[in-house]
């Protein structure tokens, strides 16, 4: 492919996806301008104004699409936090690492907490493991199956990774079926409640590889997993990112919309706004959402790469899923733990965090700053199951008629994790006010509600559905958390990443001369390196897992298990 000169950038979308490439472009020397169809950026990021009473100088009582959560795999996003300047330092500096984590059961009398501390053995990961899974009270069998397979995916090699457990559901790998049917109500939940996905049907690749890092992250301490930002997002990040981007010369365009793209001899020549209207440039990078994607892919860009042509007329409902987040302004703080609350056996799979106890410990109280100063306790919530029928109303999140009504049914499955009768964390009378992400829409005249910001999930074989960063077309470039990457999942970090490889790809065929954009692959523990290696002799030869090899009684199990501790 024949190198082109020319550096004007035209990046379609103000999401995290779009911004990164901004970032990335603008300090490499391109002349970069930023297309989003709304008027503000930083997309699912972004924050929303809730309703509520608000006295000046304070600002709105902050709602967002959901909590921000910064694991530590987060690597690339943070590098790009820490190049953006703020009156104190960098916006790094205003995340915050929580020290805890919690398990709110049904019925159980405790919040259960638990203390992170780094992972140094097979056994202290083991020890993590019981530990999460402590609330349902496992048996000896559960939590030995279940430690036999997070360690057969640990020491999976990547080939296999890729080209067997892309193929499986995180169910059928597991073998869900052989579990007690109180283990597997956590089995389906967690991967829910961390990465909004359903085990039964999510690849066993996507879901194990995120959950690995998440469980490995879980145990520790220094490397501040767990995140949380000191303030509402748009204005600690995202306000400073766009401030940054344009002193550094990117031009912005809010409510402009993209509906097509016109192929020349191989080439975008342009792109048509809703108006009519052309955007022309020398590079074109879609940093939109999927199912926007879809749209765009015409029968000339499907002709031109075979990536896309995958991709048109593509039903992106089997791709996605619901996953949205809910607020609870609250008269006193109730800090309950310092991060996450997982609550495993909610109908509508929720995770909560208390969020004015770390902006309070920057200086930042919440009465001080939002709302009229009656409001003291920020409980931010994600619901990542829309459609299983909660057990006190019978409908699920999707069927329930009104946004009260779905806050309503939110605020009575926490109180039920939460709440004990010698101990009543949340009560009904200090709640000031709330707010439901307003990318659920409710039709005026009733009925099922619709989400215009779904989020892409990865059934079995979805990566051959997925594009590269980089397009057939010379000149056209995806950045956006569908496109593969290492991340291999729909997060603020995938998009990050996607728009670094775009960027390289840029540089490659423009043949401007520039430092490439740093890419860094998932880690695991190097205590489980020589067992990979020798699932890649075996994979190479043909053989199963070693865990895979045999007829698997519990006792041939653990003996397998323990030989390959000994390895580690």
């Amino acid at each position: 492919m024949a190198r082109r000169q020319g550096k004007r950038v035209a990046v379609i979308g103000g999401g995290v996806g779009g911004l990164s490439a901004a970032h990335e472009l603008i300090q490499r020397g391109f002349s970069v301008h930023v297309y989003e169809s709304e008027r503000q950026y930083g997309g699912k990021a972004a924050s929303q104004d809730a309703v509520g009473p608000r006295k000046a100088p304070r600002r709105a009582l902050p709602g967002e699409h959901g909590f921000r959560f910064y694991p530590a795999f987060y690597t690339h996003l943070i590098e790009t936090m820490s190049e953006i300047p703020t009156a104190e330092g960098v916006v790094s500096d205003r995340l915050i690492a929580s020290d805890e984590a919690g398990v709110a059961a049904i019925d159980d009398e405790t919040l259960i907490r638990m203390s992170r501390r780094p992972v140094q053995s097979p056994g202290e990961l083991f020890g993590a493991l019981q530990a999460f899974f402590g609330s349902v009270n496992p048996t000896a069998e559960d939590l030995a199956r279940f430690n036999a397979r997070t360690l057969a995916y640990l020491t999976t090699c990547s080939e296999r990774r890729r080209q067997e457990l892309e193929y499986l559901s995180w169910w059928d790998f597991v073998e869900g079926d052989q579990f007690s049917p109180s283990f597997q109500r956590y089995i389906r939940a967690v991967p829910r409640t961390m990465v909004a996905m359903d085990a039964t049907v999510g690849s066993a690749w996507t879901i194990g590889e995120i959950s690995m890092q998440l469980l490995l992250d879980f145990g520790d301490r220094a490397a501040q997993n767990d995140r949380t930002l000191d303030g509402p997002t748009t204005e600690r990040w995202i306000n400073p990112w766009i401030s940054s981007l344009r002193a550094w010369g990117v031009r912005f365009h809010p409510g402009q919309d993209v509906v097509g793209v016109d192929l020349d001899g191989g080439r975008v020549r342009r792109a048509w706004r809703a108006d009519g209207s052309a955007i022309e440039a020398d590079w074109f990078v879609l940093a939109v959402p999927i199912e926007q994607l879809v749209g765009l892919v015409s029968p000339e860009l499907a002709e031109a790469d075979p990536q896309m042509a995958r991709l048109r007329g593509l039903d992106t409902g089997s791709l996605t899923a619901w996953m949205s987040g809910a607020q609870f302004f609250l008269r006193e703080d109730v800090p309950m733990l310092r991060g996450h609350v997982f609550y495993p056996d909610s109908d509508w799979a929720l995770t909560s965090i208390s969020q004015a106890q770390f902006w309070a410990s920057r200086g930042r109280p919440v009465e001080r700053h939002y709302g009229d100063g009656s409001v003291k306790g920020v409980l931010s919530i994600d619901i990542s199951d829309w459609f299983t029928p909660s057990r006190y109303t019978g409908l699920s999140a999707s069927q329930t008629p009104s946004a009260d009504a779905v806050l309503d049914e939110i605020w009575r499955q926490v109180k039920a994790g939460v709440n004990a009768p010698r101990q009543v964390l949340l009560r009904d009378e200090d709640v000031v006010a709330r707010h439901l992400d307003t990318n659920i829409r409710f039709p005026a005249g009733g009925g099922a509600p619709v989400n215009l910001s779904p989020l892409l999930v990865h059934p079995p074989g979805a990566w051959d559905l997925r594009p590269e960063a980089a397009s057939a077309v010379e000149n056209l470039f995806f950045a956006s958390d569908f496109v593969r990457t290492y991340t291999n999942l729909a997060t603020m970090e995938g998009a990050n990443e996607a728009a670094r490889r775009a960027t390289n790809a840029i540089l490659e065929r423009s043949g401007v001369s520039a430092r490439p954009s740093r890419l860094t692959p998932l880690q695991e523990p190097a205590i489980f390196a020589p067992a990979r290696a020798l699932d890649a002799r075996r994979f190479a030869n043909g053989q199963p897992h070693v865990l895979d090899a045999e007829d698997r009684g519990l006792d041939s199990w653990t003996d397998r298990l323990l030989g390959l501790l000994e390895m580690g």
